[in-house]
């Protein structure tokens, strides 16, 4: 409840102004806030070859935290493997998104803290979708680390709520993406 009250006022806003308001930043992050405290399962549903790991584990992603500040963090588990965490950060009127990732003795990766910033988002019929395109950060560390392949990176969150919240990672001859189902489990 308290995550929800601090968006209330500029729920309230957006309602009086009239005319329908561009999506922002804010109201995606504000639309994601009933995910906080759970936990939900997904799976790989696309069919890169080097995913077939992925393909067979199930994914868990949560239990999902929610700061104060809106920072909202999601652990997410391969199955057992649970050394990745993503995060969404509110930053100046957009999202940072960055990529954590812990090695077996639970020190940070060199390969982590990646990600970039909230571009081309939408809200069409429902249906909210941001891309994170791979920033400067991000590029450095990606050639650092050997992954040039990588710089060209673009995350996409697409979220319904009460339905689903999908991620892509999407560069020339790459295409993954997981699909959790948000629906009430009976």
């Amino acid at each position: 409840m308290k995550h929800t009250l601090k968006f209330l006022p500029l729920l309230a806003l957006a309602a009086c102004s009239g005319k329908p308001s561009a999506p922002t930043a804010q109201g995606f992050l504000s639309a994601l806030t009933p995910l906080c405290d759970q936990t939900y399962t997904g799976a790989v549903v696309s069919d890169d070859p080097q995913d077939e790991d992925w393909r067979r584990e199930v994914l868990t992603l949560g239990p999902i935290g929610c700061s104060d500040e809106g920072v909202m963090s999601m652990p997410l588990a391969v199955g057992a493997n649970t050394s990745r965490t993503w995060f969404l950060t509110p930053q100046d009127g957009r999202i940072e998104f960055r990529h954590q990732h812990l090695l077996d003795n639970g020190d940070i990766d060199p390969v982590s803290d990646y990600g970039g910033y909230s571009e081309n988002l939408t809200l069409d019929g429902g249906v909210w979708a941001v891309d994170f395109p791979a920033d400067e950060k991000t590029v450095k560390i990606f050639k650092e680390t050997g992954l040039d392949v990588s710089i060209t990176n673009v995350w996409t969150f697409e979220y319904r709520a009460g339905i689903f919240l999908n991620y892509e990672l999407n560069r020339e001859n790459r295409n993954f993406r997981a699909e959790f189902d948000l629906k009430p489990q009976n």
